[in-house]
């Protein structure tokens, strides 16, 4: 076990709040404390990842007894799957410092403290294996997002945020539900009403019928990772977070938070419920392939820039859905390979997004058009961006959706084709947006006066644009963090 891992846990908490000492008045110096946390953070998540022995095995970080609570344990543990979203959560933390690092608001300190609890809550449901330990920060994540919606959103915020919330926390009540029932047979084998992984697979759930006790639990931890993805139909809440939500909200959302469902499938559901998600198999395939027309469809009609890009996340996470409970290998690693996509390409269409927004005040694609001209730099960027967002060869979304479409296709050849449809559509809705924002004639003359993208501004664009080709044009420099975890998956690890 990591003797100093509780230290490099607690970093993002304690940075967090230290935030609420930090000078009132002096922007400068807050900002700084931002950059330099948001730094350390990624550094030790980075070294955490480098430390461990054997990326295809879950490594027990540390671990505690409380025999007077219950009589639990909480474990933490990390393999290359964890460990890799752990880098991503980190990443878009000093993405999002970078990008919003002009924000003017008195609430500066309210605004980091938040950015770094979430981040903090993330990383504790992604270390935890203990499904209680879990079960903790995925709720304590509900409560940063809730907060730097409602305070720092648009004119609607309240109205997103409180949807947000009560439908997200309505399916973890379903989960909570499950898991105390879970942890009266656990008592009742056992003595203790601890769940993890060896305590679960030991109460025997049987699957026969959709009323057995497996077939429920299943579905009650289904619901709730479908309203985190969001899953068609229980997407309702995520157009409206995030057009009312701040940059940051958006990009952090997008690039790590809508990945924590696909994350308690690969973890608890498919090792742990293997005849109902076997039995189940097909009607979420389906589920997959429908969000992925469409959330393309609806994205199409869209004249808010950023909803545009929000309902394209929908379409995006029916791939990865549709990968995991395929079952098959290559569908398991091209899903796990498209989370880390569109973590790249979909919060780099946001950081876009804040840009024009900041410099016209408006998310109106009509009000748009001809930024090319005036803003070279920002057009060419925005370009390389949403040619990975639109799956364009050598490029890394390319790639995910491809192994997905190809591996699903050996387990349901009508949902793999159902699904190929978004390949054709993305293209029109994206390059719909683009033409309408970079391209054409500028109709309207104060967007003649527009200044391109800084140095500072244009960092966080170019990194993702880099990673966008690298990993198109050699993807196994990601798959080979994560390549040893795909038995796990696929119901042959434990």
């Amino acid at each position: 076990m990591d003797q100093l891992f509780l230290i490099k846990f607690l970093i993002p908490l304690i940075w967090a709040i230290g935030f609420m000492f930090a000078p009132k008045n002096n922007e400068k110096s807050v900002k700084l404390l931002a950059l330099i946390g948001s730094l350390v953070t990624l550094a030790y998540s980075v070294k955490m990842f480098i430390d461990l022995p054997d990326t295809g095995v879950l490594t027990t970080l540390f671990k505690f007894d409380m025999p007077l609570f219950f009589n639990m344990s909480y474990t933490f543990a990390m393999d290359g799957l964890s460990g890799l979203l752990l880098l991503l959560n980190a990443f878009l933390l000093l993405i999002v410092v970078i990008t919003t690092w002009d924000i003017k608001t008195d609430k500066l300190r309210l605004y980091y403290f938040l950015l770094f609890l979430l981040t903090w809550a993330v990383n504790g449901s992604l270390l935890s294996t203990s499904l209680y330990g879990f079960y903790i920060f995925w709720e304590v994540m509900l409560i940063p997002l809730f907060i730097l919606v409602g305070v720092f959103g648009g004119e609607n915020r309240r109205y997103a945020s409180f949807k947000f919330f009560m439908m997200t926390a309505a399916g973890s009540i379903l989960m909570l539900a499950s898991m105390c029932y879970m942890s009266a047979l656990a008592y009742k084998f056992n003595g203790s009403y601890d769940l993890n992984y060896e305590i679960i697979r030991s109460l025997g759930l049987k699957y026969d019928g959709f009323l057995s006790p497996q077939s429920l639990i299943f579905w009650s931890f289904s619901i709730a990772f479908f309203l985190k993805v969001p899953v068609f139909p229980f997407h309702s809440w995520l157009p409206d977070a995030h057009v009312e939500a701040p940059t940051a909200g958006s990009i952090i959302l997008a690039g790590i938070l809508l990945k924590l469902g696909i994350y308690g499938f690969l973890r608890f559901v498919i090792p742990l419920f293997p005849e109902a998600v076997d039995a189940n198999r097909d009607i979420v395939l389906y589920l997959g392939a429908i969000g992925v027309i469409y959330g393309a469809l609806t994205a199409w009609v869209q004249k808010d820039i950023k909803k545009l890009v929000a309902f394209s996340s929908i379409s995006h996470m029916g791939y990865i859905i549709m990968g995991i409970f395929s079952q098959n290998p290559f569908a398991v690693k091209g899903a796990i390979f498209q989370m880390i996509a569109h973590g790249i390409s979909t919060p780099g269409l946001f950081i876009g997004v804040h840009y024009l927004y900041t410099r016209t005040h408006t998310k109106k694609l009509d009000m748009y058009g001809g930024i090319a001209s005036v803003m070279p730099k920002f057009a060419i960027l925005f370009f390389i961006i949403t040619a990975g967002s639109m799956a364009v060869p050598m490029t890394c979304g390319f790639v995910g959706e491809f192994m997905v479409i190809m591996g699903t296709y050996q387990v349901n050849k009508v949902v793999a084709v159902l699904a190929a449809t978004g390949i054709m559509l993305s293209p029109i809705y994206l390059l719909k947006m683009y033409h309408l924002t970079a391209l054409g004639e500028m109709k309207h003359e104060e967007n003649k006066s527009l200044k391109d993208i800084s140095l500072l501004e244009a960092t966080p664009l170019l990194v993702l644009s880099i990673l966008t080709i690298v990993f198109g044009l050699y993807p196994q420099a990601v798959m080979s963090l994560f390549d040893g975890t795909i038995n796990f998956f696929v119901n042959k690890g434990l």
